[in-house]
């Protein structure tokens, strides 16, 4: 009973969420008529402030603190260590995810005997660009690590274990992300891991940091995505292929071993209003 509550109230939020962001949207396409968003700068800071403004709402509503003055300022309380762990744990994980999302081409490969991917032309605009790098690396990072962190696990930790925990709101995590099925598997084993180094660290810039790493990554793939989409799958999913995902699995497992046991001596988070 106590589970399902924590999922329908999480839930319940998710749901706010993306109404006030939708709710956003709307309005600036309002007053943008005729022209609709079609300026890409319009475009770009209508989508931020969708974000940023359904966020805000959530914290103001359900998390009566002030955010900033919740960062800590301490950081020679920080180690350099576990950041060169997180780096490590964030490139091993990225190789990782390599097959999840070549999940339909592994099919066809095994299935046929061959694989003929379809030559894509990616290109990005540099106004895209620029909008990008502020959103994926500054902005989401951020709002996203506070609020399915910081305040989510904070809150189900209060009347739930931690893994009951970890598990719903790195299901919720997943869920605002799923513009596409196969984005689904990943966003939750980044949810999961991230909520692991918050609980064991209980510093969330840990988890911020981390999520700029992967986000980093996602961006410098999207620049080179031809380049590097013709050197892997001309491997044709053979032995460096594999090599490459048993190799991240193993940075993953190292990484995150390292971090996880930083603080065992240290007390537990207790609750939302733990200091970062």
């Amino acid at each position: 009973m106590r589970l399902t509550k924590a999922l329908l109230l999480t839930l319940l939020l998710i749901i706010i969420f993306l109404l006030v962001q939708i709710g956003v949207f709307g309005l600036l396409e309002l007053f943008d008529q005729p022209i609709s968003l079609q300026n890409p700068h319009q475009k770009w800071i209508s989508k931020i402030l969708g974000f940023v403004i359904s966020y805000f709402f959530l914290f103001k509503v359900f998390w009566k603190v002030e955010i900033l003055n919740k960062l800590d300022s301490k950081l020679n309380n920080y180690k350099i260590s576990i950041l060169i762990y997180l780096i490590i744990l964030s490139i091993g994980l990225e190789l990782i995810y390599q097959p999840l999302f070549d999940v339909n081409k592994l099919i066809e490969f095994y299935k046929n005997g061959y694989l003929n991917p379809e030559k894509e032309n990616y290109s990005i605009n540099q106004i895209d660009l620029l909008y990008q790098i502020v959103t994926v690396i500054l902005i989401t990072p951020l709002l996203e690590e506070l609020f399915f962190r910081k305040f989510l696990i904070s809150k189900l930790l209060k009347k739930n274990k931690e893994i009951t925990s970890i598990l719903i709101s790195s299901f919720c995590f997943a869920i605002i992300h799923i513009e596409t099925p196969l984005n689904l598997i990943p966003s939750f084993i980044f949810g999961v891991l991230s909520g692991l180094i918050f609980i064991k660290t209980r510093k969330i810039l840990y988890s911020i940091f981390f999520h700029i790493l992967m986000n980093s990554y996602y961006l410098i793939f999207l620049i080179n995505a031809s380049n590097y989409n013709d050197w892997i799958y001309n491997l044709n999913f053979d032995y460096i292929y594999w090599s490459l995902i048993i190799f991240g699995s193993i940075l993953t497992f190292v990484g995150m071993k390292k971090i996880t046991t930083a603080n065992n001596g240290s007390s537990q988070i207790t609750g939302i209003d733990e200091k970062v």
